[in-house]
Order: structure tokens, then C-alpha cells, then sequence
């Protein structure tokens, strides 16, 4: 393959290097790779020859660097806005960036202290999501998201009933994590309050601790044997025990709180109008988000999930990197937050903010501190 015009004598190697899979192995292409994706992440803009050739380690000339940078266009790394500009980083580059040149660092401890005097859980466990979701939106100038528990996957702490009037009966659920979930049942037996808040008692010193999904099977189970083998007082728990843990409507659903959306109006990444107003749209559909967040964390992993532009697999998001990590309070249950940016974003600092947040967060959810 011929050296491309101003190339120097011997410099055909990296071309020819281009059409091999090891191409990025060589220490040159990965810092110039490097150098273009840390600069266009600070600047946003399109990073030249001649800027990389200036902090280049073996005082490269620019037209060498110009034909790295062109070998690594070719590769889908690399693209040239327009014929005159200097290239931008692809979704294949950010990926390589994250997975093979990325240096993983600790949280700063200025973001630590903040976030570490904004998480107290001095309320309920919903305010504290939703805070959450302020905070990482805050701190990264993103868009700041928490997903709750499904509800079957919660721990008991503690349930009360409530008699209402018309056979109805409030049902108050109050999980470990402090996560409360009301509904009503029907229960056409006459029954006292003082009967109530005996069965209440009950179902707490035999299933406190296990979630809502294992206390659900093990009721049915009961109720599928002859109710002779039980007295009066047993079946009265077991039939209000399975109306109230009865799967409602949603309850495989994870609750979605989230908050900055308008932190990337301001960004120059999103000024077409039409690709704002679908990204908008996307993140309103709030269903879809979820469920793609869950699929990012599939499995008990606490790691931090990075899915980068088109690995996103929802339309207006395209442009974007979703930034996830699985929280998990005690042994049961287990939930998922994260930061919404564009694909030009501080990884370094993004992943480790996600990650400290994520492990606070189930800490002080548990322990209520």
C-alpha cells in the first residue's frame, strides 16, 4: 500500500497496519486514539493533527499523525465532520476508550463530601430516591436516575391491616429497605380489629425478612392443602395473607425517578431540534427507560454498566451514554441508578460517581444513615 502525499519514508507500516485486527496494540495508534477522545471530550470540537502531533510522546510531524488519524477513520474509530476539520471520536472509539484506555479512579472528594451531606435518609424511602436522582443529576450535570425495587422483591419489616367499612380492609406493607406500599382487600368474614392486628403479628414473626414474591408462594402453597389441617385462627391468616400478597397490577415494575433532563438542553451536543425533541420524548417514556436500565444489569453484579450511542437500544438516545450500577439493601433486595449524558462525557469521573452513589445508597437505605 503506497504512503499516503507527505508522509514520511517508512511510515507505510501503520497503513498497512489498518487492515489488521491488532492495528490499536501499537502503542503510537492508541495514544493518538486517546489523545483525540480526551480533547474532544473537554473541547467538543474537532481535534486536529497538528494539536495532537504538539503532545505527542515521540514528537510525531502532523503528517503522520494525519495518517494515523485516517487509518483509524477507516477503522470506524474516528470520523472528519467536514473535509477541512479535524476528527470526533466514534461510538466504537468511546467503547474502546472505556473498555482498553480508561483509567478507573476513585470519587474526588469534593464530589464525595457533596453527595455525602445530600443522602441521608431523613424521610421516607421514596423522597430519598427521588433526592437521589437530584443529586446524581447535580453532581454530573446530567440526567440523574433511580429505579426502585419491584415491590415483590422487597423484604418484609412489617405489615398492618386496617378495617375499613363495606368488607374492606387497608393493608399497609412496609418493607426493610423502608419502601410502603398500600392497597385494599376484600374480606367479606366478620373480623375485629383486635383480630386484625393479631393476624398482623403473625405474618411478621414468621416471614419478616423474606420478600414479598417468597411469602406469596409459600401462602399459596398453604391454601392448595385440605384447610382442615389448620384451626379457625390459621386460615384467617392464610386467606388475608394471600390477598395481600396477591401480585398487583405493576408490582414487576420498577419505580422510575428521574431528574435533570434539562441539563442537556445547555450542552452543544444536542442542538438539532428534532434530535432534542425525540430524546425528550424518550426520557418522558419513562416504561421504556426502566426497562432498558434493567437489561444493563442483568445478573447480581454491582458493577457499573456503561452502554455507549447505538448500544442504546431506544430511539432518541442514540447520541447518548446510559451509565448504570445495581444497588442492593441486606441480601434481597436490589435495584439499579445511573446518569444519562451524551456520549462526550467525563467517563472517569461519571463511572466513579455511579458507583459511590450506587453503594452509599443501599447502605443508607439499610441502616437508615
Amino acid at each position: 500500500m503506497s504512503n499516503r502525499a507527505g508522509e514520511p519514508a517508512g511510515a507505510a507500516r501503520w497503513t498497512d497496519m489498518a487492515e489488521t485486527n491488532d492495528y490499536l496494540a501499537n502503542e503510537r495508534a492508541r495514544e493518538i486514539l486517546h489523545w483525540v477522545i480526551s480533547t474532544h471530550i473537554i473541547t467538543g470540537k474537532p481535534v486536529g493533527s497538528r494539536s495532537v502531533a504538539r503532545h505527542s510522546s515521540e514528537g510525531l510531524s502532523p503528517a503522520t499523525v494525519r495518517n494515523i488519524m485516517a487509518d483509524l477513520e477507516d477503522m470506524g474509530y474516528l470520523d472528519q465532520p467536514h473535509a477541512s476539520a479535524g476528527r470526533v471520536p466514534t461510538d466504537k472509539a468511546y467503547r474502546f476508550y472505556v473498555d482498553r484506555l480508561l483509567e478507573r479512579r476513585n470519587i474526588s472528594v469534593r464530589d464525595r463530601k457533596v453527595i455525602d451531606r445530600d443522602l441521608k435518609l431523613d424521610d421516607s424511602a421514596e423522597h430519598f430516591m427521588e433526592r437521589t436522582s437530584q443529586v446524581l443529576s447535580r453532581v454530573s450535570k446530567n440526567v440523574g436516575i433511580v429505579l426502585s425495587p419491584p415491590i415483590g422483591g422487597v423484604a418484609l419489616k412489617h405489615i398492618h391491616f386496617t378495617k375499613l367499612t363495606d368488607s374492606r380492609i387497608l393493608v399497609i406493607l412496609v418493607a426493610r429497605s423502608g419502601i410502603v406500599q398500600n392497597r385494599i382487600i376484600h374480606y367479606r368474614e366478620d373480623i375485629s380489629q383486635a383480630e386484625l392486628d393479631q393476624a398482623a403479628r403473625c405474618i411478621v414473626d414468621n416471614y419478616k425478612g423474606r420478600t414479598l414474591h417468597d411469602i406469596r408462594l409459600q401462602i399459596l402453597g398453604m391454601l392448595r392443602r385440605d384447610q382442615a389441617l389448620y384451626d379457625a385462627f390459621t386460615q384467617r391468616v392464610i386467606a388475608l395473607g394471600a390477598r395481600s400478597f396477591t401480585e398487583t397490577e405493576g408490582e414487576t415494575e420498577a419505580h422510575i425517578y428521574l431528574d435533570g433532563a434539562s441539563n442537556l438542553i445547555n450542552t452543544p451536543d444536542f442542538t438539532d431540534i428534532t434530535k432534542m425533541k425525540l430524546l425528550f420524548e424518550t426520557i418522558e417514556e419513562k416504561n421504556r427507560l426502566a426497562a432498558l436500565i434493567a437489561r444493563c444489569i442483568e445478573g447480581d453484579s454491582q458493577e457499573v454498566h456503561i452502554t455507549i450511542g447505538a448500544e442504546n437500544a431506544l430511539p432518541g438516545i442514540e447520541d447518548c451514554t446510559l451509565i448504570t450500577s445495581r444497588y442492593v439493601v441486606g441480601d434481597n433486595t436490589r435495584g439499579s441508578l445511573g446518569i444519562l449524558g451524551p456520549t462526550r462525557m467525563e467517563y472517569a469521573r461519571a463511572i466513579a460517581l455511579v458507583d459511590y452513589v450506587a453503594r452509599l445508597f443501599g447502605r443508607v437505605l439499610e441502616t437508615g444513615n
